[in-house]
């Protein structure tokens, strides 16, 4: 099998555009909050409703998957995507701009969850884990670039609601990308794929749930850092808007770097040895980040990155026949579990301060530790 690259160039567009939208909101949290006058715990409900949203989106994407080809859902969720960023900037009051939250979660959940199915569909066995690697690199991408942009636009434009207003141009740039007639040959209708096997939902489900809640724990606590590190840094350590923006763009760029080594490179290593590495050195980050000096924070960026693309390289290897069911069910478990962590840290926030809220991140991160180390026991005994 050759890559089929339309699909791989389409995918990687899609992520980059989410990593764009989706790390815009954390350097801009404390502007927002002061805006409409709300508490942390309040706040925390426009990640948390993006998030809840999210889950339902990818619930649902199971189903629809079986019914629309891949590429018409993925525009339907860029045109909802751009008008929920144009009217999150338009927002009168608090309660507007969470429903808002809510429409561009459902977006984000749809456009997170395609590409890490287009993906696997247009690799070759033996590129897999390189390309999922290069697909998440493109999630670093933006996610350098994000912070940078709202640092650059907030200098022009010193209101956060003019910064949403012109990223709604990046979904709306994946439609008319979509658009394009290289795509159309490799997005057949559902019909013409091979069905799923009956039952294999139900085998599967175990080990899927299982896979689901270790990705979600680990990337609950890199999603906690990304999005609070700028308001962790304006609090503690008194940086401005454009300081602390500098300091996400670190992080992001430390995410960047680690997901292109995997990229070029593949260890010859169990893929749970792997997970386990990256989450032990992660831990030992974000330790010293909080007891030492804050740059460790950025060096867990560089430790947590491979986490994700690995996950889905062994879901992909677990359920080959069910690569739809099985990828959805990932992003919808881990939706929920951002839901739960955006609430959770926002109350803790409230009552500890955000230097202690930061320390459960190591919580979510032992969770996910002890799940990657005994996948192997309860899955793969012969």
């Amino acid at each position: 099998m050759k890559i089929i690259w339309p699909l791989i160039l389409l995918s990687y567009l899609s992520l980059f555009v989410f990593g764009i939208t989706d790390n815009i909101r954390g350097p801009l949290f404390l502007d927002i909050l002061n805006d409409f006058k709300v508490t942390d715990s309040e706040g925390s409900w426009m990640f948390a409703l993006g998030s809840i949203s999210g889950f339902f989106a990818s619930r649902f994407s199971r189903f629809l998957l079986y019914r629309i080809n891949r590429k018409l859902i993925l525009q339907m969720a860029s045109l909802l995507m751009t008008c929920s960023l144009i009217g999150l900037a338009l927002s009168p009051t608090f309660i507007v701009f969470l429903i808002f939250s809510f429409f561009f979660g459902i977006s984000s959940g749809v456009i997170g969850l395609i590409p890490n199915i287009l993906v696997p569909l247009g690799s070759p066995e033996s590129k897999k884990q390189q390309l999922l690697s290069g697909l998440h690199s493109m999630y670093g991408v933006a996610s350098l670039i994000a912070p940078l942009l709202v640092a650059g636009m907030n200098y022009y434009f010193q209101n956060w609601r003019y910064i949403f207003a012109a990223i709604a141009l990046a979904p709306f740039s994946l439609f008319l990308y979509s658009l394009h007639s290289s795509h159309k040959a490799h997005h057949l209708e559902p019909e013409k794929r091979t069905p799923v096997i009956k039952g294999l939902n139900f085998i599967h489900s175990k080990p899927q749930i299982y896979l689901a809640l270790m990705l979600s724990f680990a990337v609950s606590a890199e999603v906690m850092m990304s999005s609070r590190l700028a308001l962790f840094m304006r609090r503690v350590w008194g940086f401005d808007l454009e300081q602390s923006s500098l300091y996400v763009t670190y992080f992001f760029i430390a995410l960047l770097l680690s997901r292109l080594l995997f990229t070029a490179l593949k260890l010859r290593l169990a893929l749970t040895t792997q997970l386990a590495i990256s989450l032990i050195t992660t831990a030992s980050m974000i330790t010293c980040g909080l007891m030492i000096h804050p740059f460790f924070l950025v060096l867990a960026g560089f430790c947590i990155s491979p986490f994700f693309p690995l996950t889905i390289s062994l879901i992909s290897n677990e359920f080959p026949e069910d690569l739809d069911s099985a990828v959805s069910m990932i992003m919808a478990v881990d939706s929920f579990m951002l839901a739960f962590m955006h609430l959770f840290i926002g109350k803790m926030t409230d009552i500890y301060g955000i230097n202690i809220a930061f320390y459960y991140a190591l919580i979510f991160l032992a969770f996910s530790l002890a799940m990657a180390l005994s996948y192997p026991y309860f899955f793969k005994k012969k």
